[in-house]
């Protein structure tokens, strides 16, 4: 058996704004494509105030870790928030240090990511994920060579994104 290698880092990541529509968690996973039409609809991929690196997000309030995950927004970062259409919510990102683990693989592949950053972080003797309320962690969609959220998840084959969860010192 192939023996799967799962990099884990500590990235710093700058803060951001986006232009985002909120989601909730869908049983058959398509709130984000649906949120992502609604948001590409008001804000083209062409627009003046998208930064360079083409990517959206889907936003994770880390809180949500503790529990159930049932809140999340997809968007696009912004240099600014200029006139914010209805429907659309802006999102400051706090930046920071993150822990970082890449998904490039089938549904089974991308289930062992989120198990290893997570025996990561409970292993880990300085670092804990950041819980705090308003902290949100990411993870980033590229449009290359395909854009995940124009698909419906069940077709899926190659998964393929970055999670960046906002991390903090341990307190003793």
């Amino acid at each position: 058996m192939l023996q799967e290698t799962i990099a884990i880092d500590l990235i710093e990541v700058a803060p951001f704004k986006a232009l985002a529509v909120r989601t909730g968690m869908t049983p058959d996973k398509s709130g984000t494509r649906v949120a992502w039409s609604k948001l590409t609809v008001q804000v083209p991929l062409d627009d003046a105030r998208l930064t360079d690196g083409p990517a959206a997000y889907v936003f994770i309030p880390q809180e949500q870790w503790s529990k159930q995950v049932d809140t999340l927004w997809v968007g696009l970062a912004v240099r600014e928030f200029g006139n914010v259409p209805d429907g659309i919510e802006t999102l400051e990102v706090n930046g920071g240090l993150c822990v970082s683990a890449r998904v490039h693989g089938d549904e089974a592949h991308m289930w062992r990511v989120y198990d290893a950053i997570f025996a990561w972080l409970e292993q880990s003797p300085d670092y804990e994920i950041d819980r705090r309320a308003g902290v949100l962690g990411m993870e980033t969609v590229p449009f290359e060579p395909l854009n995940a959220l124009m698909i419906p998840y069940s077709e899926i084959v190659t998964f393929n994104f970055t999670m960046l969860y906002p991390v903090r010192k341990k307190s003793l």
